[in-house]
């Protein structure tokens, strides 16, 4: 048979797939293959950051969710930022200056060591070291400048509601030496990084442990960092940041239950959306046909409505999951979808950020695991190498809300980490980068492998849509007659200058075979492509 690791990252693939064939178990290979996507993406995630995995465990039947979101430090309060709230013409919340989007305010407390800690303590089967030292090899190495990090760099992201990638890139003296030329210039697709001061702290985290990024002689670096800088974590925050362990939100779509992981995680949105196209014949409309489209854009707008107005931390404020992933509720909104009417989401397209890591072993356990930087604070403390998340920017500045700024506290996310299931097995296990359109990226691989009976590679790569009640947003590969029909239909068009748009997700997929034929994988080919490696 032979297990599957599912990465945007060749080297991390690489490195999930030896340690399976080392005779690691799932959660052996994504933990690996976790710190080198840290290692080879650093702009997309980090041990700085943050994210949520699915674990299934075939001998025990665990299936669980292991929450290390980014927390908000002690100094946090939900005023902070009241007073620079703007929103732009579109309706997208912003401060003003950045306060909350780079620099030393922007972070959140890491979760990310600390999550693969919990995931190793738990399932792990190999020595922790073995597990980190493939990515501080890797960068004691060095690589080339890959053209995913380049395409970040030019990403055209800036004013009025986010800082230019200039700023970000030069928000902090360690960050421009690193990552920018002595002229302040981007740096180039192939140009050699090396980043032995990151090496040094992932051979600190080998040797001591991962408790030393939390209460060890890492925290104590990174603390004193934060203090003197006025950041809003503190050491307290560092030593008692907790991994939340829940089982998932529970949900069914078509014969398969589907599991997603619990609020603040997009998860319940994923079940919305797949309840409420449930109610709809979609193989009868036409795969991307106008007609099909139009409802699978209303169902992103209906859920993207209560997303912004029910989610938040459960921690913090009483979120109504089984009210929300009630079959009644989707059943009402597909009522409305055929009366024309659809509620207005809320936020709009972001720019892109994150990664996804997808495992399954040969002996059928299954992991998926979502991490980020949100889109990087631009502050790397000197001698350490690695860029703090910038978690804050992604709380609602205003107070009052479900997903207001308190200390402690995680904000919202769309990562969904996502199993679909059938006799107790996993049968498709995914998940995806791209910020705000992970959710949407999901459920429509989802429907292609469900409803459409695609093949991985196809499923993966099929034209998307993406949708939070403004503008439609459709790759180049649709036609312009589909177009003008869904505008016909009364939605507002952005066709976009992308056949293949990172804006759109990308969904790295495994597969079950059936049969003894182990597992089939597909990495989706938007940006600069990943890989599926057989362990």
């Amino acid at each position: 048979m032979g297990g599957i690791v599912v990465a945007p990252q060749p080297p991390a693939a690489e490195v999930g797939a030896e340690v399976l064939s080392a005779g690691g178990n799932a959660v052996d290979g994504a933990v690996a293959a976790v710190l080198m996507q840290a290692a080879a993406d650093p702009f997309m995630c980090g041990i700085g950051g943050f994210g949520v995995a699915q674990v299934f465990v075939k001998e025990t039947g665990d299936n669980l969710c292991v929450d290390f979101f980014g927390r908000a430090g002690s100094a946090a309060r939900a005023d902070l930022w009241a007073d620079k709230a703007r929103k732009t013409a579109d309706g997208k919340s912003y401060v003003e200056g950045f306060g909350n989007d780079i620099g030393y305010r922007s972070i959140a407390v890491p979760g990310t060591v600390a999550g693969m800690m919990e995931m190793h303590r738990r399932w792990g089967s190999m020595p922790w070291a073995e597990l980190v030292r493939p990515a501080e090899r890797f960068l004691r190495a060095g690589y080339p400048l890959y053209q995913y990090i380049a395409d970040y760099f030019s990403y055209p992201a800036g004013p009025p509601d986010h800082p230019t990638q200039q700023q970000r890139l030069s928000a902090t003296p360690e960050m421009a030496r690193i990552w920018l030329k002595p002229d302040g210039s981007f740096r180039g697709v192939g140009e050699p990084v090396q980043l032995p001061d990151y090496a040094d702290t992932l051979a600190r985290l080998a040797d001591a442990g991962g408790e030393d990024f939390y209460r060890g002689e890492i925290a104590a670096r990174i603390a004193a960092d934060l203090t003197a800088n006025g950041a809003l974590a503190t050491a307290g925050d560092l030593a008692n940041y907790k991994v939340r362990v829940e089982p998932p939100v529970a949900g069914s779509y078509r014969g398969y239950q589907v599991m997603v992981p619990p609020p603040p995680s997009g998860g319940v949105t994923v079940l919305q959306m797949l309840n409420i196209l449930e109610q709809f014949e979609l193989p009868a409309l036409g795969h991307n046909s106008p007609a099909y489209l139009d409802i699978v854009i209303r169902a992103m707008q209906a859920a993207a409505a209560e997303r912004k107005a029910k989610l938040g931390d459960p921690a913090f404020v009483e979120v109504p999951v089984e009210a929300m992933v009630d079959k009644g509720w989707a059943a009402g909104a597909a009522a409305e979808m055929r009366a024309g009417r659809t509620p207005e989401g809320g936020e709009k397209p972001v720019p892109p950020g994150t990664t996804h890591l997808t495992v399954c072993d040969d002996d059928g356990n299954a992991v998926a695991v979502t991490h980020t930087l949100g889109m990087g604070s631009g502050v790397i403390t000197k001698g350490l190498g690695f860029q703090y998340n910038n978690a804050m920017a992604n709380f609602d500045p205003e107070p009052g809300l479900a997903n207001s700024v308190a200390p402690g506290k995680a904000r919202i996310s769309a990562m969904s980490p996502t199993m679909a299931m059938k006799n107790g097995l996993p049968q498709l296990v995914l998940g995806s980068p791209g910020s705000n359109a992970i959710v949407n990226a999901i459920v429509q691989v989802l429907l292609n492998s469900i409803d459409f009976g695609m093949p991985p590679v196809q499923a993966v790569s099929e034209p998307r849509v993406h949708c939070e009640g403004g503008p439609v947003s459709l790759e180049t590969r649709f036609l312009r007659s589909t177009a003008a029909a869904l505008a016909a239909a009364g939605h507002v068009i952005k066709h976009g200058a992308f056949g293949y748009d990172t804006l759109q997700g990308r969904v790295q997929l495994a597969a079950a075979a059936g049969g003894d034929g182990g597992w089939q994988g597909a990495s989706d080919p938007r940006r600069d492509g990943g890989i599926a490696a057989r362990g």
